[in-house]
């Protein structure tokens, strides 16, 4: 396991409200945006869009770390997760909610013993574990009926 690691991305901005994140590992850049309600162009992923998928990525893979090293067979997993934004009395923008609905399909276990592992998951989490928004998570898990 390693002990440090700095993650490097480059962002190029190509306009007033959008930009270009790239990394010189990865194949493909990011159009980012500002979202549409603070005057971005639509269809384009904001940073608000970016930081729900950073929470929402980190739970299914640390789920899925998780499931391989317990030997839990992962058939499929997909999440809908949703972030609140909500302006302060101090009149600051902030994401203080991230409500995350991972639905799980799992073979060979107890339903029970894969959800214990969705919220261990969530406990181990470096993202959700890095930030200050509350994270809830309702999660929909499902042991796979054996075929025949």
């Amino acid at each position: 396991m390693i002990e440090s690691h700095d993650y490097t991305v480059t962002l190029e901005g190509t306009g007033p409200k959008t930009g270009t994140l790239t990394d010189h590992t990865l194949a493909v850049g990011i159009d980012v945006a500002s979202p549409p309600e603070f005057g971005g162009p639509e269809g384009v992923w904001s940073p608000e869009h970016l930081f729900v998928a950073a929470v929402s990525a980190c739970l299914m893979t640390t789920f899925q770390a998780i499931a391989d090293l317990s030997a839990v067979h992962v058939i499929s997993y997909s999440d809908q997760a949703i972030g609140h934004l909500q302006r302060g009395e101090d009149r600051r923008y902030r994401i203080d909610k991230i409500t995350l609905r991972p639905r799980v399909v799992v073979s060979g276990v107890q339903a029970d013993r894969a959800l214990r592992l969705v919220f261990k998951a969530e406990a181990a989490c470096l993202i959700s574990g890095s930030i200050n928004s509350e994270i809830v998570v309702e999660p929909d898990v499902r042991v796979a009926s054996p075929v025949g």
